[in-house]
């Protein structure tokens, strides 16, 4: 596609905030040219299938030399620069990523389950029929052509995500859960038969006709006895969603309440976390958060219950009290934890579950975390959490869908080679890697996409990197019957500054097959040493690489990699006055920095407009004469407008479009496995 040759606003990456800023300017008018140097969306806050990520392991492992390349276009300069310009070249193969190794912990081949299904071939035991209304009952996860990821489909006939797992309430054994993909359908009915508590109800077959024990009793054991192997892990590609940034919404932040807002939330699906864990003396313990959670709690005595609630209420108006906290506010937060008389159990609770603060923390800053937390508990669930289902890279892409139905224009492949700075050192414009110029008022970049000179490095802040790790398991860390979502900050003996962040992940948020679990390790990184050397006490504490050991979850497969943090960047005084520099993922578990930072620079370049309005309801537009509503109902059809390399491709988004009856109508309180819909009237 030929690109026009003018835009009001060129964006360089669709990060967070990138996105966010580009459906901003995009939804009040403005000409938007959105542009990616990688072949998907969401650039460092990407998902991958697992496929995809361990080709991008690959890429980016240490010493690789394959990381993908753009090649600079020759440009001939006199017949693209005015007499008054001069061009800054663009880095195009600038990574954020490095040191990534993937490794299995398996055996490669399925020679024992080949065997298993020879045993039962000679017994004679025939596998039920699959149920006539399975498909009414089974979510089918489609692969996206762009990118191979997973996707929910929408039919009105089928079910959501959060319908594969049990009715709250209702336990539900492990041995059930670890389905395979040859017995899903058996495997359903067994679950519906134990979670009813009369296995002689499972329904398997045409006939109806009830089944025997032994015959339940032997299909869980031909599912226990089925193993995870390389080979059969990777037949499962399609079916992972992996995060590179992964990250969790508070239920009262800031991006919650700009996706109410703007109306963008039409296009997510969310998961409330259900669980924030803890190790107490070695073990894995459940923290009571909300307040049915304290009184229910067996691991607190009665009087610490009274204390915790005095203290969460302390907490919650403690800014109404400075006069009482004084000095203490920059003392540190464990220092002002101990002086108020708290128990061992409950002072581990708040800094280490609720708070999640560091050793070296300020109270003021602990006391701020806190209430942060405890503001969102109850509006969704039992804590203050929500989970991107498909993962977070799929919120990048919500904006960018914002900004394609009004009118921005995007394309893959493709960045910025040059820009153009004339006299008055102002960016009058791009030149991209096809070797066309383009010109635009702002240009607005991802600090990954920025030349050196363009960033400000004061100190060792430029050597600041974070070490992720990503596990997948067999089970949970706290076997509880149901499919957890579960949270923990893991305090570090060797550095109380740096805890690790632990988020686990079933297969009800579609972050992998049944089955398997996800684990995602997040620590800030330290200079010279490797990410897996950073985040083995977590594999050592929490989890087993050997069969042996029942009680800890046994790894299958990980990955480990060093991400470069600029999350904290700061433009040089060379910057064109008219290019923003957005700054990129770090080490913090919530995405709230992203949505201040986009309504900044936006008010910075528009101060009287509004930053990101509700769309309007097709129902509720007026149009002047019948071309225009012609014009309008073929717009309302339209997907992305994009290219890859100058070839036109199809939206990575699919289309989640609701009336307003049925908007009004969404989940706005979760039962413990159900998605979330967030919406306006939760608000």
């Amino acid at each position: 596609m030929d690109l026009p040759n003018e835009f009001d606003v060129v964006v360089l990456g669709t990060g967070m905030p990138e996105s966010i800023v580009a459906a901003a300017f995009s939804r009040i008018g403005q000409r938007v040219l959105h542009l990616d140097k990688n072949d998907h969306y969401s650039g460092d806050w990407a998902s991958f299938n697992l496929k995809s990520l361990e080709e991008w392991a690959e890429r980016h492992a240490e010493g690789s030399a394959s990381v993908d390349c753009i090649a600079r276009p020759a440009v001939n300069d006199s017949e693209i620069l005015e007499s008054n310009e001069r061009l800054i070249e663009m880095p195009l193969n600038k990574t954020s990523f490095s040191n990534a190794v993937v490794e299995y912990f398996v055996s490669g081949t399925d020679e024992n389950n080949e065997k298993i299904d020879e045993n039962q071939q000679e017994a004679g035991k025939e596998t039920p029929d699959i149920p006539e209304n399975l498909e009414a009952r089974v979510v089918k996860p489609v692969e996206s052509e762009d990118h191979g990821k997973t996707e929910q489909s929408t039919h009105k006939d089928e079910l959501t995500p959060s319908h594969i797992e049990s009715h709250p309430g209702q336990s539900k054994p492990d041995d059930v859960t670890e389905v395979s993909d040859r017995l899903a359908a058996v495997g359903v009915a067994v679950k519906e038969a134990t979670e009813n508590g009369d296995a002689s109800n499972a329904t398997l077959g045409k006939a109806d006709k009830p089944q025997s024990s032994e015959t339940i009793g032997g299909v869980q054991q031909e599912i226990k006895a089925r193993l995870w192997t390389t080979s059969r892990i990777k037949s499962e590609w399609r079916r992972f969603n992996l995060d590179l940034s992964p990250k969790v919404l508070f239920s009262v932040g800031d991006m919650v309440e700009l996706l109410i807002q703007s109306d963008i939330a039409k296009y997510c699906e969310f998961k409330t976390v259900t669980q924030i864990l803890t190790v107490m003396k070695g073990t894995v313990e459940k923290v009571p958060c909300s307040r049915s959670d304290v009184f229910s709690s067996q691991s607190v005595s009665m009087l610490e219950k009274r204390m915790l609630m005095k203290f969460i209420q302390f907490c919650l108006d403690y800014e109404n009290k400075m006069e009482e906290l004084g000095d203490v506010l920059d003392a540190p937060f464990t220092d002002f934890l101990a002086s108020r008389n708290l128990t061992p159990t409950i002072q581990h609770y708040v800094q280490h579950a609720i708070a999640m603060a560091t050793e070296s923390m300020a109270t003021r800053q602990g006391l701020l975390q806190m209430k942060k937390f405890l503001k969102s508990l109850g509006r969704y669930g039992n804590t203050p959490f929500l989970w991107s289902l498909y993962g977070s890279g799929e919120m990048p892409q919500s904006f960018c869908r914002m900004c394609a139905v009004f009118g921005g224009v995007y394309c893959l492949r493709t960045t910025a080679s040059a820009i153009t700075v004339d006299e008055t050192n102002r960016c009058t414009g791009i030149v991209t890697t096809e070797g066309k110029k383009i010109k635009c008022k702002w240009l607005i970049m991802s600090s990954s996409y920025a030349p050196d000179q363009f960033l400000s490095i004061s100190g060792d802040k430029r050597l600041v990197s974070v070490s992720r790790g990503v596990l997948l398991t067999e089970k949970s860390l706290l076997t509880t019957g149901q499919q957890e979502l579960s949270m923990m900050c893991l305090p570090c003996p060797d550095d109380g500054d740096r805890p690790i962040n632990v988020l686990e992940l079933p297969p009800s948020s579609m972050a992998a097959p049944p089955g398997l679990y996800v684990y995602h390790l997040t620590r800030m990184g330290k200079k010279s040493v490797s990410p897996k050397d950073d985040l083995q006490y977590a594999v050592d504490t929490l989890f087993s690489k050997e069969d042996c050991n029942e009680t800890k979850p046994r790894i299958l497969w990980s990955l480990f990699f060093t991400q470069t943090d600029m999350s904290q960047v700061s433009p040089s005084a060379c910057v064109p006055e008219n290019v923003f520099l957005m700054s990129g993922p770090g080490a913090e578990i919530d995405i709230d920095r992203p949505v201040s930072e986009a309504r900044e620079v936006f008010k910075k370049i528009l101060p009287n407009e509004e930053f990101l309005p509700k769309a309007p309801n097709p129902e509720d537009i007026i149009y002047i004469d019948d071309s225009e509503a012609q014009a309008a109902s073929s717009n309302s059809q339209s997907e992305f407008e994009e290219t890859s390399n100058g070839q036109s491709e199809p939206s990575l988004i699919e289309d989640r479009e609701e009336s307003e009856n049925q908007a009004n109508d969404r989940l706005v309180e979760e039962p413990t496995n159900e998605s979330v819909k967030v919406d306006s009237e939760q608000a």
